[in-house]
C-alpha cells in the first residue's frame, strides 16, 4: 500500500497494528517496505532526507504503545549486540545500507554463558528487519547518510531501565570471537 501523506502513513499503521502476531508482523512490514521502496516519491519521506537529525520521534500511538522513530547514522557508525527486551521492532532502510549480524546466546556445558553469531544480512534502500522479543543482533552503517525508519513496540527506554533490555559490548567475554 502506497501512502502520499503521513498521516495515510499513520493511519496505515494504525489499521495493521493488533499485537505480536504473524498478521501484525505481515502487514507492518510490507507497509513500511512499500514506503520505504517508494519513499522518493514521498514528500514527508523525502523531507527526512534533507533534515539534520540524529533520531527523531515521528509518531507515538497513546492507545497501543508503539513508537515510529527515524534515524540518521554516519558510515561505519556501530551499535554493539543488544536486544529489545519484551519488545519487539521493525527497521527498515529508507535510503543507504547497514549491516545486522544476529545472534544467539548459548551456554556450555561448564556454564559458560556466550553468544555466538548466526550471521551478517546487508539491508538496503526497501528492506525491512523484524526482531522479536529476545532477539539479539548489532548494527552498523555500511553508507554515507543512512535513514531508517525504527518502529519500536513501546518505550525501550523503559526496557533499558526495568533491566529487560540488555545490551553486550564486544569486549565482554560473553561474546564468541
Amino acid at each position: 500500500m502506497i501512502t502520499d501523506t503521513f498521516s495515510d502513513f499513520v493511519n496505515a499503521l494504525c489499521q495493521c497494528w493488533t499485537g505480536l502476531n504473524t498478521q501484525t508482523i505481515d502487514d507492518v512490514r510490507g507497509l513500511l517496505m512499500s514506503t520505504a521502496s517508494n519513499g522518493g516519491e514521498m514528500s514527508w519521506v523525502r523531507q527526512l532526507k534533507t533534515q539534520q537529525f540524529t533520531v527523531q520521534e515521528l509518531y507515538h500511538d497513546q492507545k497501543q504503545g508503539f513508537i515510529l522513530l527515524a534515524h540518521s547514522e554516519a558510515k561505519n557508525t556501530y551499535r554493539p549486540p543488544h536486544n529489545h527486551g519484551s519488545g519487539w521492532v521493525f527497521y527498515t532502510v529508507l535510503f543507504g545500507e547497514m549491516e545486522m549480524k544476529t545472534y544467539k546466546q548459548v551456554t556450555s556445558s561448564s556454564g559458560k554463558s556466550y553468544l555466538v553469531s548466526r550471521g551478517t544480512d546487508t539491508l538496503k534502500t526497501g528492506d525491512c528487519r523484524v526482531f522479536l522479543p529476545g532477539d539479539i543482533h548489532d548494527t552498523r552503517c555500511t553508507s554515507d547518510n543512512l535513514i531508517l525508519l525504527r518502529l519500536t513496540s513501546c518505550d525501550f527506554k523503559k526496557e533499558l531501565t526495568e533491566g529487560r533490555l540488555i545490551r553486550f559490548t564486544t569486549d565482554d567475554t560473553s561474546i564468541e570471537r
